[in-house]
């Protein structure tokens, strides 16, 4: 598969007046086959002043992007690595499927499979003011009955606040942050104002559920860029980052699977199909492809 549109990368070239793609590509010491290939662009006649142009194969603040036809281990033995490292400090699962224009790190930590989290078998809820027992269950995706059963209540109609609910089931293991998402390895995709992607977009309907994949505290916060978001401290030592949500719960504790958000639009999404922008960064520290995680945890 081929990225779409190719717009910035660790280096680039901001068009001038009078400049042609020919002349860009000889200062450039790049094909004009090769700079129209790695932006997208179906006629080389037509550039603008002003458009940032993507230099194929550079690497800058060690990275490679992409260029037609190469291979991870091509682009590994260029660069004196190893094919598998390579794709580990990536994210990669097949290494046979790259894509065009996406920068790829040439060092790094090699990225972690997260599939369990560091919790019991069960999480816990504390009741709180205008909650349900239906509200409850809804927000972690189990049922009355469940609670009913694993809480010994006699009235489903009566709970208190501050009241311990047992959740069952809802801490045992790592939890796909949005059940049935579309989504493929997006991570290094190419952005705007010379940004890659450094998370995995996760589509699905507006409004769907947005979950913990593990328990910890939970920061609700809004930004120009990601619109309504959450920062999750896991339980499990890794920190999670969703954004472009459309609601969100407000900041505190929260168990695996609870429900945290919806999915949305917001920030510079709009526009855009809903989706939750995902992140993961282990130990609190530089972001990691998501992807392998995603994959594991079946999402």
């Amino acid at each position: 598969m081929v990225c779409a549109a190719v717009i910035a990368a660790s280096a680039d070239y901001t068009v001038q007046p009078g400049d042609t793609l020919g002349v860009i590509a000889s200062n450039l010491d790049v094909s004009v086959g090769d700079l129209a290939a790695a932006n997208a662009i179906s006629n080389p006649d037509l550039i603008r002043p002003g458009q940032v142009l993507v230099v194929p194969g550079a690497v800058g603040g060690g990275t490679h992007v992409v260029l037609p036809g190469e291979t991870l281990a091509g682009i590994a033995d260029q660069h004196g690595l190893d094919a598998a490292t390579l794709a580990s400090i990536n994210g990669i699962t097949n290494p046979s499927l790259i894509y065009i224009g996406t920068a790829l790190r040439l060092s790094g930590p090699e990225t972690p499979t997260v599939t369990a989290a560091a919790q019991s078998s069960a999480a816990v809820h504390v009741v709180a003011p205008g909650d349900s027992l239906a509200a409850v269950a809804a927000s972690y995706g189990t049922s009355v009955s469940a609670l009913v059963d694993a809480n010994g209540i006699a009235n489903p109609n009566l709970i208190r606040v501050g009241q311990q609910l047992t959740v069952p089931g809802a801490g045992g293991s790592w939890i796909c942050p949005v059940a049935d998402a579309s989504f493929f390895n997006d991570w290094g995709f190419p952005r705007t104002s010379g940004r890659f992607h450094v998370g995995n977009d996760l589509f699905a309907p507006h409004g769907a559920p947005v979950r913990a994949p593990v328990g910890g505290w939970l920061d609700v916060l809004t930004g120009s860029v990601g619109g309504l978001q959450f920062r999750l401290y896991g339980d499990d030592g890794n920190t999670y980052i969703g954004t472009h949500l459309d609601t969100a719960i407000e900041s505190g504790p929260v168990a695996a699977g609870q429900q945290v958000g919806s999915v949305g639009t917001s920030g510079n999404a709009a526009g855009a199909d809903p989706h939750l922008h995902f992140e993961l960064h282990p130990g609190d520290g530089e972001a990691v492809n998501p992807y392998p995680t995603l994959q594991a945890a079946g999402c």
